[in-house]
């Protein structure tokens, strides 16, 4: 058995760089989520300037929210929430259009536009503009995913590149550049990237615009490999999309195994056939391609179908616990010799499942007590742990490591 703790990186071409993250309303969560996980597992020092002056709120799709900044499937950034608030990022909220200096884009290695339709929120805000021309103009690396290119549209940084974009504005970027049909696309010091799915590449490829030898030393090294995520209700939303997210990039058939929930917190979802995020998303994922995962039924799973199986946090394990089929399933699972991993609130489906004596276990604060009855060795310093076949991690801003943990133990290295 290796050492349970598996060091936290947060190292690599990214060091010491600091890169903005700009967002107005309506921003594409899940490119939000990835990017602080792994621009910071990078070495990069991510910082949200979040746009919420309230003379660009009749551009909210949700008139009733009147509490900040949203992204599409509801998260806010300032600050991102989670059970367990982390310590990857910084933000600042910007209420006025004075606080937005374009001079202050000279503080910044790297300028990032997310996608969804904050793009076209901010895009009619001269200091955004001014802000992202003057980084482009000071030779900082300036980057829009999916519809993020609008705003490197309107401040004039396009024309004469190759570019690529959400289909939407294909057209458009066409007109001004020379448009790619390709996942991410990299001229000079200008990056774009056509769809959320193509988040993971596009982190990559940021990388390489500081170090351009900086290796892909994870692209398909599980290809072959079929791991299932538990969705269940009430997941932790950044445990679920992010490594879902990673693990296709790595070459993994994803596949997102649901349970009728014991209890539905949001009332309107009642009798749909959707599973919804502690914070909002949901499942199936409303804004990655359908082909990078699939939905099926734990109920319908064998275990000749997958290699793993994985719990995210938050409140999902309980309704696994009250089901009861969930922790049958691992247990089976963990038997079979499958790789079985759980994050946060996870383990103690396996605690449930009789798993956990005299095994190292990581996992939230909260159930360290519940894990130690059981009979586990708890250190709230472990970020990840491998023991055995059983994989498990502390908190969300661990979930590069857990990813790691899991690829280490599907392909045997530990």
């Amino acid at each position: 058995m290796m050492n349970p703790s598996i060091v936290r990186a947060k190292s690599g071409p990214l060091n010491g760089k600091k890169i903005a993250l700009i967002a107005g309303s309506e921003f594409s969560d899940f490119q939000a989520y990835y990017l602080l996980e792994y621009l910071s597992e990078f070495g990069g020092e991510p910082e949200c300037l979040v746009i919420s002056w309230p003379e660009a709120s009749w551009k909210w799709s949700r008139p009733h929210m009147n509490d900040g900044t949203r992204g599409t499937f509801g998260l806010p950034l300032n600050p991102v929430p989670t059970m367990a608030p982390g310590e990857r990022y910084n933000y600042k909220t910007f209420t006025s259009r004075d606080e937005l200096q374009p001079s202050k884009a000279r503080e910044y290695d790297a300028v990032v536009v997310l996608g969804g339709h904050s793009a076209d929120v901010i895009r009619t805000e001269t200091p955004v503009t001014q802000f992202v021309k003057e980084a482009f103009d000071n030779g900082a690396v300036v980057a829009g995913l999916e519809c993020g290119p609008m705003v490197l549209m309107s401040a004039g940084i396009v024309h004469g590149q190759n570019v690529t974009g959400y289909k939407v504005i294909k057209t458009f970027l066409g007109e001004l550049g020379t448009y790619h049909d390709v996942p991410v696309v990299r001229d000079g010091n200008l990056i774009t990237a056509r769809d959320s799915d193509a988040t993971a590449e596009f982190t990559r490829e940021l990388c390489r615009a500081f170090d351009p030898h900086f290796p892909l030393y994870n692209q398909d090294v599980l290809k072959g490999k079929r791991i299932v995520i538990i969705a269940g209700q009430d997941f932790e939303d950044v445990e679920l999309c992010v490594p879902a997210m990673e693990f296709s990039w790595r070459g993994a058939e994803v596949i997102l195994g649901t349970f009728p929930a014991p209890v539905v917190s949001r009332p309107p979802m009642l009798g749909l056939d959707v599973v919804m995020g502690n914070f909002g998303m949901s499942v199936p994922f409303q804004e990655l391609k359908d082909e990078s995962y699939v939905v099926r039924p734990l109920r319908e799973l064998s275990l000749t179908e997958f290699d793993a199986i994985m719990i995210p946090g938050a409140f999902c394990p309980w309704h696994c616990i009250e089901d009861e089929y969930p922790v049958d399933l691992v247990k089976r699972s963990y038997h079979a010799g499958k790789v079985v991993a759980a994050i946060c609130h996870g383990p103690l489906v396996f605690a449930a499942a009789d798993l956990v004596r005299g095994k190292n276990v990581a996992a939230y604060a909260a159930c360290s007590d519940d894990l130690k009855t059981m009979g586990a060795n708890y250190d709230p310093s472990w970020p990840a742990v491998i023991d055995g076949n059983m994989v498990t991690a502390r908190v969300p801003d661990d979930v590069p490591e857990f990813v790691d943990a899991i690829t280490d133990a599907l392909t045997g290295i530990q």
